[in-house]
């Protein structure tokens, strides 16, 4: 039995939600299936276009009437745009979760795609894009999931590419966002101080006129690719990345992995952190990440570094990977592990609007949000040697693309010279008579 409120609209929408009295706000969150994962090559960006454009103004409600509806009570309304989910979200006080209900369900349903907001919006996405790629410590990342999963939309950029941005059509747009913005693929999540009794029939009411329909969702694994390219850029710094496929949501490995990543690169006392930057001061930024999507996952190593220390740095990271693919974690490490994750956790469940995406788990990738009680309990459970094995099984240097955004041709030389020599490069050069993409 879920320890959570549940129900079904009439309509099909689905709504979860945890009641608790402790706090004044409360937190709601509009869920869909969308994002990369469900766009083809010439609409690629179009889930992220769309989440701009809920905020561009309704039937009966301007853009700036939008933003004002939320800025007049002291609340806060906002949204993202994943590689496999959207999500439009508010945090209000716990008196004013009508005004939430009301402006989100009229931004879902109403919504009018008017033509000159559409083409202003356009400018907007489009500046976003280039400052993006003015970011190499933020594009990076993309790159590195273009790298591992080449020809699959999982690998895509999540705000498109300036070509497709710039080449979509408003029917085209419109035609995608009536496609997925329908009741079968919805979810509500709620979390904080509020009526059950009163949240539902504010649902029924303000979501009965939702376009009704069903939506499948993409199951596809994507196969990986393990290639090591390095973009030249005119920049001063090298932003190295290394990753390979991690676990799925659904993974019962996934508890051994968020401890192993935490351990190897995931804060100050971290091994990465240590030994690159504390011990050498060859890096100030370097760490870890894993992100688990429905079939897949993504483990992936970062360290901005100058060209003089890169070598060094490439040794550092095979000498890491070594070591801990080969013996896991001491028991120290994994006690210091589990108290750490321990306060970020109990840190997080005080938050309404992190419990409130808690929630939306059983609806995106299968598994159902476990009781905030039993949360920390899968991972006092997990032993050495479960994480032993899934370090041997996914840190795998063999395994590992590795993607580059550096200066000049001397990456590739000094690539050639480290631990994880002896594959094919593939280079990018920057554009003729551009330093700058």
């Amino acid at each position: 039995m879920s320890p959570y409120l549940k129900q079904t609209l009439d309509n099909g929408i689905q709504v979860i939600a945890e009641k608790f009295d402790t706090v004044q706000s409360v937190s709601i969150g509009m869920f869909l299936k969308s994002g990369v994962l469900y766009e083809n090559e010439q609409l690629q960006g179009v889930s992220h276009f769309i989440e701009h454009m809920m905020f561009k103004g309704t039937k009966k409600r301007t853009a700036r009437m939008i933003a004002s509806e939320f800025d007049r009570i002291g609340g806060y309304l906002n949204a993202f745009t994943a590689k496999d989910y959207c999500c439009y979200y508010a945090r209000v006080v716990k008196d004013r979760l009508d005004v939430a209900v009301d402006v989100l369900s009229d931004m879902i349903i109403n919504s009018q795609f008017v033509i000159e907001e559409l083409e202003r919006e356009r400018r907007v996405i489009l500046e976003e894009i280039k400052m993006y790629e003015d970011s190499p410590d933020e594009i990076i990342h993309e790159l590195l999931s273009q790298n591992i999963w080449k020809n699959a939309p999982l690998g895509s950029p999540i705000l498109g590419t300036a070509q497709t941005v710039a080449s979509m059509q408003r029917d085209d747009i419109y035609s995608f966002f009536n496609r997925q913005y329908v009741t079968g693929n919805l979810q509500i999540c709620v979390a904080g101080n509020f009526d059950w009794d009163e949240l539902k029939q504010m649902l029924e009411k303000k979501l009965k006129k939702m376009r009704t329909g069903t939506f499948k969702p993409r199951e596809t694994l994507p196969s990986p690719t393990c290639d090591v390219t390095i973009h030249q850029k005119d920049i001063e710094q090298v932003h190295l990345t290394m990753g390979t496929p991690g676990v799925s949501f659904s993974d019962g490995r996934r508890y051994a992995m968020t401890i192993l990543n935490a351990a190897f690169g995931g804060g100050m006392s971290s091994r990465l952190f240590q030994e690159i930057r504390e011990k050498r001061g060859l890096a100030y930024t370097v760490y870890s990440y894993h992100t688990s999507f429905k079939k897949t996952g993504l483990l992936g190593i970062y360290a901005g570094t100058s060209m003089e220390h890169l070598e060094k740095v490439l040794e550092l990271f095979h000498a890491e990977i070594e070591k801990v693919a080969s013996r896991g974690l001491t028991e120290r490490e994994l006690d210091d592990t589990r108290e750490q994750l321990k306060g970020n956790m109990l840190i997080a469940l005080e938050s309404t609007t992190n419990r409130m995406n808690r929630l939306s788990t059983g609806f995106l990738y299968g598994v159902e949000p476990k009781r905030p009680e039993d949360t920390l309990k899968p991972y006092l459970e997990t032993t050495s040697q479960d994480i032993r094995a899934v370090a041997k099984e996914i840190l795998d240097r063999n395994r590992m693309a590795i993607t580059m955004i550096a200066p000049g041709s001397q990456a590739t030389d000094i690539l050639a010279r480290s631990p994880f020599g002896g594959r094919p490069v593939v280079t990018f050069q920057p554009p003729r008579n551009q330093t700058r993409s």
